[in-house]
């Protein structure tokens, strides 16, 4: 039997404890099929992955990326956590945002402070033609669209990385392997944050924002220190799963010593 929930409260039962429900007869694997089939943001719970062994690279001095020229794309939480922490490095960012779809997340304007904001509308092919010239101006385009948002204007990755050879490019989608839309509470159940309980139950807050939202800052830092690489993908589901790992498999003690499961 096979758990699954939506992105969002109205999928998860009103219980106290916020159990999830439950989806009889189905295995994950069934589960994941569908909500593909019909790109649905539900997934199955999935046990925690192995131990991942650090939550990311080095980080280059970053006195070395003051200056660089970094453009983000995204709402709510995670992406815009990313512009904040690197305006805070001395980075130029510059936040795209829609002319008449504003970001409905209340922190929004204290998660852009220090940055540029911008105003496009993509289906404008003025305003298109102002984000090539900011691609070109810029060292790093970190997207939190779904994948298939920048494609559906012509903006592939494979496309930004012929046009732009000088331009690294970071997306950060829900999943880490799978180009549906989703949001924090299936991100949680596919990284495996939902089964660290018996039955498996979520948090109380966003958790898996913040913490992606760090690490795409730190492989950010990492990516503009560097030559222009191949684009690279980080999913809300591999935060999760690093918050597993560096909040309980660390803190489980093994002969009075913490576990080296991660580090940060």
């Amino acid at each position: 039997m096979a758990r699954a929930m939506g992105a969002g409260p109205p999928s998860v039962s009103s219980s106290p404890d916020r159990r999830l429900p439950d989806i009889t007869g189905l295995s994950a694997e069934a589960v994941d099929a569908m909500a593909g089939l019909w790109r649905l943001p539900a997934v199955a719970v999935r046990a925690p992955p192995p131990v991942v062994g650090g939550v990311a690279p080095d980080v280059p001095d970053p006195a070395s990326v003051r200056g660089a020229r970094v453009i983000t794309m995204g709402v709510t939480w995670a992406t815009p956590l990313t512009g904040l922490a690197l305006a805070r490095l001395g980075v130029d960012v510059t936040r795209i945002e829609h002319p008449r779809r504003p970001d409905p997340f209340p922190l929004r304007d204290a998660l852009a402070d220090g940055q540029r904001r911008v105003g496009l509308d993509l289906d404008d092919p003025r305003d298109r033609e102002r984000m090539l010239q900011l691609l070109e101006e810029s060292d790093l385009l970190i997207d939190g669209n779904t994948p298939r948002v920048l494609r559906n204007f012509g903006l592939a990755p494979e496309v930004l990385a012929r046009e732009f050879p000088k331009l690294r490019q970071l997306a950060l989608t829900a999943f880490s392997d799978d180009d549906r839309p989703g949001y924090g509470l299936a991100a949680e159940c596919r990284g495996g944050w939902a089964a660290r309980t018996d039955p498996p139950r979520l948090g109380r807050t966003s958790t898996v924002d913040p913490i992606a939202g760090l690490i795409a800052a730190v492989t950010a830092v990492n990516l503009l220190a560097t030559t222009p690489v191949a684009p690279v993908r980080l999913g809300l589901d591999t935060g999760v799963a690093y918050l597993f790992d560096v909040v309980h498999r660390r803190r489980s003690k093994e002969g009075g010593r913490f576990s080296e499961g991660g580090r940060l």
